[in-house]
């Protein structure tokens, strides 16, 4: 579906779902054929980081829950914005996907597993840059994707979101691989991604910010991405566990790439500490940054 919306600017809303995008071709005007390249481009999805990971069991942190994870239960289609008219030759798109989800949580450390659910009602967004660079003729009318940003998750509940990534850093030993402190900021699909291989030792740091803290932690951060035995991992500011500086307010986690993907989704995840303390209360918040990373 395509929509014109009623202001000043010359901005495109395009509603993609899964088998209604019509085959490329000349015939297509430019707005179609920007549609069609994104429907089914890779790099254009953003996880809803569901699975299982470390909990409270795992003697790192005995306040957080004995299990905790979420359960994906539908997605929006993805709603494609163009930011101005694509006659000029290159376009800036705004890709925004919703998700709802049960985050289930077992608060009681008995060695049963009973969570309670709390709903997710999320907001997925990315950016991206699309250029013509070939003719009308060629695949997609002659458009490519050359840019994206991070994916940012935001709260889409009703919730007052108090809780936010602020940074992140992708490091490959010692050598900073990526950073980033917007979700705003473009970069290049051919040289500005995080190029990573299997086997070799990564670390994610991450710097946060809650608004409203009302506990001792106020917050837990979490890594996600080609991890091993879990997809989801606590980051910490302890001087452990890959964490350079305890207390300096960088979260980290390091690990060795595993996985054969050719690229994977590595984001960092703040979840409120009240969302951890019981299993009823409509209290979700948490906040998330992911970023695509390039198999060398």
């Amino acid at each position: 579906m395509i929509k014109l919306l009623g202001t000043g600017a010359a901005v495109l809303v395009l509603v993609l779902a899964a088998g209604c995008v019509a085959e490329p071709s000349a015939e297509l005007t430019d707005s179609e054929n920007i549609q069609n390249l994104l429907s089914g481009n890779s790099f254009v999805r953003m996880t809803p980081l569901e699975g299982q990971g470390e909990s409270g069991d795992g003697g790192k942190d005995n306040a957080l829950p004995e299990h905790w994870w979420r359960e994906l239960s539908s997605e929006g289609s993805f709603e494609v914005i163009l930011g101005n008219d694509p006659e000029m030759g290159i376009c800036t798109v705004t890709v925004i996907r919703n998700l709802s989800a049960d985050f289930n949580i077992d608060v009681t450390h008995d060695g049963v597993l009973n969570p309670g659910v709390k709903a997710i009602s999320d907001i997925r967004t990315r950016r991206l840059i699309v250029e013509k660079t070939g003719l009308s003729t060629d695949p997609h009318g002659g458009w490519v994707l050359t840019h994206i940003t991070p994916a940012e998750f935001s709260l889409n509940s009703g919730v007052t979101q108090e809780v936010f990534i602020q940074s992140m850093k992708i490091y490959q030993g010692d050598e900073l691989t990526w950073e980033c402190d917007s979700p705003d900021t473009f970069y290049s699909i051919e040289d500005g991604l995080p190029v990573l291989e299997p086997g070799i030792l990564v670390r994610l740091e991450v710097e946060v910010l809650h608004t409203n803290p009302q506990y001792e932690p106020a917050y837990y951060v979490f890594a996600h991405g080609p991890c091993p035995i879990w997809p989801r991992h606590w980051m910490n500011d302890d001087g452990l566990w890959g964490d350079r500086v305890a207390g300096d307010g960088v979260y980290s986690y390091e690990w060795y790439i595993e996985g054969s993907s050719e690229h994977w989704f590595i984001a960092a995840d703040i979840i409120d500490a009240d969302t951890m303390l019981d299993e009823i209360e409509d209290d979700y918040d948490s906040g998330a940054w992911g970023i695509l990373a390039l198999r060398s």
